[in-house]
């Protein structure tokens, strides 16, 4: 035999020999758990795979990166996160370092990949030390072979394993030597322990003639190798493990020889499913975008919103923290929206982050690279418009009629007065008449026709019942004329001009309309080939330099201070146009029935918390605590300074009644008048009292 194969026969391995650990892994994962297909990581050592195959379980491999020597090591999170997003929900981890298998489960853990829909099964022999590092709630099965009862406690270093590998190994040297010598006694000189009495020792313990030693690692019985190329250990047991918060033993694997028993003894207590539970004590990392009203944050640096809100619900909901964060990179006003979403996208399928909350549109592309929540909240697309001014026009009962015609009516009436007085003059009816029809009485005479009133004087000269007929007529024209005009006119008043639909819109030429460049909608207008979008299209596409707005903010100006003299329609989802109508009092918004945009939380592809995220977002839907966020956030600010504003839809009135404003101007006549006629009185009175006074003196 060669020098190298006679070392290995010469050599005692203490721990179990791969090849019957390999074959131990695959018949507890096939037989007894009964897995149909795993993902296995390992470092180097993948000798179990080949064996599960055997035994008609589907196997992906993935190796783990070479050196591992942090939890944070960007590689080993890479490769988990690309393992979360390809949705394994049964992991098999091979690894005999304890720091390794603690660098893993602790990044693992911050991928949330130890959720309570995962199960896990590792492969290290100390069970008891893998757990002690978890607080999550995920099925994790492991092996037990180190006797933790038998360590001592003081033991300064983290690896009881390799403690106890150390020793086991004085220890069964010492038990060697108790069984050839008397310990107790003080040896005789120039006694030694020869290898050959060790491999004597060695080879009667499988017959029984020597005593096995019983270790922290269990019974020690060696065998030649199924190759005969070396020694393995056999004669030996451990516990099957399982853990989903507490540690239960569900059962045993013995090695005799090259047969493996396996023997459950125990199921898993099932797990609390509770939501409050699930997450509890996590803390999820959040990136997200500051756009108004979704995320803002305040002048102390504290976030707030309608999304931070609503993830403020879910956290008190399941009992988690947030932490977040924002990315250095974006800046607000941006013309590059769509690339802002794309950098957060990546960083979740990096790992970077857990969830991202905002304006976080639902898209099919989006939906490739990472996974959405239910959805939050939609919006459809609107018209943002500047509202018409409606100043109160007082005397507008006097608009039926232009100036000159009012002036040519009221000469009319001064005339046809003055003729009745000159013509009263040769009314010979009149004398000897108590009440003469003076200048007065013919120009009052001739206002009471006018306005309908009666009148105790009649004219009974033919010639002035000939021009008193014609007055009549005159009068009769002219009052159905100003009835017939004032209606028109107050009907139009009460006609709503504005431009509320697309289709009003694109078929007049007064205002100028636009969009957001680069966006979502504007990819639907060049897409589409229905009427009026194609239209508009083109329209914008003529004047493309002026129509297609960098950014959200300048379409707000826009509206607000028109283009090129000419008012300006801003197209843009209805949510942010709703919100800019309630904080400009000039602008309101018309909400359109096409293209709904669904916004929901992003979350990486595989993430198994999404579930439940998605139930805590069913809950506050069905508490009506979305709708309440929704009115909290869409709401006119107490401060702002139009706080009687009116939404649109809520403007029109079901009948075209007048109001106050459209007859105060005949009020204020009437007052004027019933003022005017007070003086005159006053006046009057206070003339005849000068005029006594003055006869009383002479």
């Amino acid at each position: 035999k060669s020098e190298s194969s006679e070392a290995s026969l010469r050599s005692l391995p203490i721990l179990p020999d791969s090849d019957s650990l390999a074959d131990a892994v695959a018949e507890i994962i096939a037989d007894m758990m009964k897995w149909e297909g795993i993902a296995f990581l390992s470092q180097n050592d993948f000798s179990p795979v080949t064996k599960l195959s055997r035994r008609n379980v589907k196997v992906w491999p993935i190796r783990l990166p070479a050196s591992i020597d942090s939890e944070d090591d960007k590689e080993l999170m890479l490769t988990l996160t690309r393992l979360r997003s390809a949705q394994r929900r049964r992991l098999v981890f091979h690894s005999m370092d304890s720091s390794v298998v603690k660098f893993v489960m602790k990044a693992a853990d911050k991928l949330l990949m130890l959720h309570s829909s995962l199960s896990w099964f590792i492969t290290y022999l100390d069970f008891g030390d893998v757990v002690s590092i978890i607080n999550r709630t995920a099925d994790i099965y492991g092996l037990q072979l180190l006797n933790r009862h038998s360590v001592s406690s003081s033991s300064s270093s983290n690896d009881d394993l390799n403690n106890a590998v150390l020793c086991d190994s004085v220890g069964l040297l010492r038990h060697i030597l108790s069984q050839k010598y008397n310990c107790s006694k003080e040896p005789e000189q120039n006694v030694n322990l020869k290898a050959g009495d060790v491999m004597k020792f060695v080879n009667d313990l499988p017959n029984g003639t020597s005593a096995p030693y019983i270790g922290t690692l269990s019974k020690y019985v060696w065998t030649n190798s199924s190759d005969n190329t070396g020694k393995m250990r056999t004669q030996y047991s451990f516990g099957i493990m399982g853990y989903n918060g507490t540690t239960t033993k569900i059962g045993n694997c013995t090695f005799e020889g090259n047969n493996i028993t396996i023997l459950e003894t125990k199921q898993m207590p099932s797990r609390d499913q509770s939501l409050d539970k699930v997450l509890a004590g996590h803390t999820f990392t959040v990136i997200t975008r500051v756009e108004p009203p979704f995320v803002m944050k305040t002048g102390s640096g504290r976030y707030e919103g309608f999304s931070v809100d609503v993830l403020e619900g879910i956290a008190k909901e399941m009992n988690f923290k947030y932490d977040i964060r924002e990315l250095d990179s974006i800046t607000q006003n941006r013309s590059d929206v769509e690339d802002d979403w794309d950098t957060l996208i990546k960083q979740l399928m990096v790992g970077n982050a857990s969830m991202a909350i905002g304006s976080l549109a639902v898209k099919s592309s989006r939906e490739e690279q990472i996974s959405f929540s239910f959805t939050i909240i939609s919006s459809t697309i609107s018209i943002l418009t500047k509202r018409p001014v409606t100043s109160p026009v007082l005397f507008q009962f006097l608009w039926p009629f232009s100036w000159q015609l009012w002036v040519v009516i009221i000469a009319f009436y001064i005339v046809a007065g003055g003729a009745l007085w000159v013509m009263s003059r040769y009314d010979v009816t009149q004398n000897g008449s108590e009440q003469q029809f003076d200048l007065k009485e013919s120009i009052w005479y001739s206002f009471n026709l006018f306005l309908g009133g009666g009148t105790e004087y009649s004219p009974q000269t033919t010639s002035m019942r000939t021009m008193i007929a014609f007055f009549w007529f005159c009068t009769l024209v002219i009052t159905a004329a100003y009835t017939a005009n004032l209606a028109a006119y107050l009907t139009l008043q009460q006609q709503d001009n504005r431009i509320k639909s697309m289709d009003s819109l694109s078929k007049q030429m007064t205002v100028k309309y636009g969009l957001q460049k680069n966006s979502d909608l504007m990819q639907f207008f060049k897409d589409s080939s229905i009427d009026p979008f194609e239209r508009m299209w083109a329209t914008m596409k003529l004047e493309e330099k002026t129509r297609l707005i960098p950014d959200r903010s300048t379409g707000i100006e826009l509206v607000k201070n028109g283009m090129n003299g000419s008012d300006f329609a801003f197209l843009d989802l209805a949510l942010m146009n709703e919100y800019a109508a309630l904080r400009h009092c000039d602008m309101e918004s018309f909400d359109q029935n096409f293209k709904e945009t669904k916004f929901s939380m992003g979350f990486p592809n595989g993430a198994p918390y999404k579930d439940d995220i998605n139930r805590a977002i069913l809950i506050l839907k069905e508490r009506g605590q979305l709708d309440a966020l929704k009115d909290k956030w869409w709401s006119i600010p107490a401060t702002a300074e139009c706080a009687d504003y009116v939404r649109p839809e809520d403007r029109q009135k079901p009948t075209a009644e007048l109001d106050l404003a459209n007859m105060l101007g005949v009020f204020i006549v009437l007052l004027s008048c019933v003022c005017l006629s007070v003086l005159i009185e006053i006046s009057k009175r206070v003339m005849s009292l000068i005029n006594g006074r003055r006869k009383a003196k002479q």
